[in-house]
């Protein structure tokens, strides 16, 4: 995995770490609504044709379709190209008590190419997770620790040339409201800091970033939902122009 896809990631692993705590199901985890199937997520640029913004390529990082069983466990995610063709789907296993063990990691011919191993404390909650590539030899660890309400307080991403430390604090109704992340990608010390606004369903709209202590900048998100309340489409502006597009296709139970 090269760098630019690991931090893409990683920035995405930061926002959705913070719910491995306390939540007890991944729907919840990823604040959704109970009794979803699939949730098919599709991201794409967006070009402007004149006045008007329009959806343009697909984002690899943001083309992925999840299926959970009806605990709200995540059980398959397939990841796809901006061509939509399959590059590689995780398969989650669970032990007796519904705590996840391991994901197998497998190419579209469906062979295994890694293996996840995750540690959870008596919670449920994952503690610690190590990833090996299809020689066994560890590619990557992340590490987390939890305050008394079960949100992760500090974590944590090693890899040979990149390690990453995300520190999180809560409001008053266990969201997100700040984060600091220091990253060391090839000796190179940077360090973010973002505070979050939610609106009233709960989902952020807005991110307020220093990144590398000197460059400020705001993205804004406008949401469209289903009758569930599950958001389907997302629109990000960023310091006032279009971004990106994301929209996502809801099966339920």
């Amino acid at each position: 995995m090269n760098t630019c896809k690991f931090l893409y990631i990683l920035l995405f692993l930061g926002i959705v770490s913070v719910f491995y705590g306390q939540h007890k199901t991944d729907w919840s985890r990823e604040r959704l609504h109970k009794g979803i199937k699939t949730l098919r997520i599709k991201g794409y640029h967006v070009k402007e044709n004149g006045t008007m913004a329009e959806k343009g390529a697909l984002i690899a990082e943001m083309n992925v379709e999840k299926t959970f069983d009806s605990q709200g466990n995540l059980i398959l995610e397939i990841y796809f190209d901006d061509k939509n063709a399959e590059t590689l789907r995780y398969e989650y296993v669970y032990n007796a008590q519904g705590v996840k063990k391991y994901k197998l990691h497998l190419n579209p011919k469906r062979e295994k190419v890694g293996l996840t191993l995750f540690n959870c404390n008596g919670e449920g909650s994952i503690t610690k997770e190590e990833t090996y590539n299809q020689n066994g030899e560890l590619e990557y660890s992340a590490f987390f620790v939890y305050n008394e309400q079960g949100f992760p307080l500090e974590s944590n991403f090693l890899r040979e040339d990149f390690s990453a430390k995300i520190n999180s604090t809560y409001d008053h109704k266990g969201r997100l409201l700040e984060q600091d992340q220091h990253i060391v990608n090839k000796g190179e010390n940077i360090l973010n800091k973002a505070k979050y606004r939610y609106n009233r369903h709960g989902d952020y709209d807005r991110i307020l970033s220093l990144l590398n202590r000197n460059f400020a900048q705001k993205n804004t998100f406008h949401y469209k939902y289903d009758r569930n309340g599950n958001w389907i489409g997302r629109f990000e502006y960023q310091d006032g122009k279009p971004k990106t597009i994301i929209e996502r296709q809801i099966e339920y139970f």
